[in-house]
């Protein structure tokens, strides 16, 4: 299936939905789904996890900083000045492309190092109720359906609605807050932003005391911490681009 699918199937889910509805909507139950359903959904969803703009290709990234439409216009000018007989000049404006470059190299690699700083966050396994039985996977291959475990000294996989049981979760990585927040299934309030509401857990986020079960609505990139990272690398990129136009 596609991408675009995939997008419009997650899109759909409203978490702040009652919870008989999510299931409808994410055609689970709360005896969550089989393995060969999750398997299936992680074709069409991706990885649960936070993925980089691009790889690390240096030399390619710094080649691009240095060809970029305005940077070849000063090479023009910097050769420009050399057959005029501006030798100072010409190295003036070749000093302003190299520097320019190095500048927004760095820019992107620093939006790579927030992605994989936010990925810290992210556990390497996850308690998830699959063919009726509560077991053990990586979180990598969580899926929007699935019904998690939240336990206390446990980290939040995915973003999960909470269909029973209460939990305190640290929401600093999120929002700042360093004072824990009771999330539990049994909150009715639906005001606010979604970081506000009072029966979700985010994934990244520590579970410091309480037991709780969740239904998946949101993995990888579309979690609330994968929209951060994908903000971090949107605005670097952007300002890259603004200043080299």
């Amino acid at each position: 299936m596609s991408e675009a699918v995939a997008d419009s199937e997650s899109d759909a889910v409203n978490p702040r939905e009652s919870v008989e509805r999510m299931f409808r909507d994410l055609r689970s139950d709360r005896q969550g789904l089989s393995a060969r359903e999750a398997e299936r959904r992680s074709l069409v969803h991706g990885s649960n996890e936070l993925q980089r703009r691009r790889g690390r290709e240096w030399p390619g990234e710094i080649l691009r900083q240095l060809t970029h439409p305005l940077a070849l216009l000063l090479w023009v000018a910097a050769g420009l000045a050399v057959v005029s007989g501006a030798s100072p000049l010409a190295v003036a404006i070749v000093l302003v492309i190299l520097v320019n470059a190095v500048f927004a190299f760095v820019q992107e690699l620093h939006a790579e190092q927030a992605v994989e700083a936010l990925s810290a966050f992210l556990p390497a396994t996850a308690v998830v109720v699959r063919d009726r039985a509560e077991q053990v996977v990586d979180a990598r291959t969580l899926v929007p359906g699935d019904v998690i475990v939240l336990d206390e000294g446990g980290r939040v996989s995915a973003d999960a609605r909470l269909i029973s049981g209460s939990v305190q979760v640290d929401l600093s990585t999120l929002t700042g807050e360093s004072v824990p927040v009771t999330v539990s299934a049994d909150s009715t309030s639906n005001a606010g932003a979604l970081v506000s509401a009072r029966d979700i857990a985010f994934s990244g986020t520590d579970v410091l005391g309480g037991k709780a079960m969740g239904l998946v609505f949101a993995t990888g990139m579309r979690t609330e911490i994968g929209r951060i990272a994908a903000l971090s690398q949107r605005g670097v990129v952007t300002r890259v681009h603004s200043r080299n136009k």
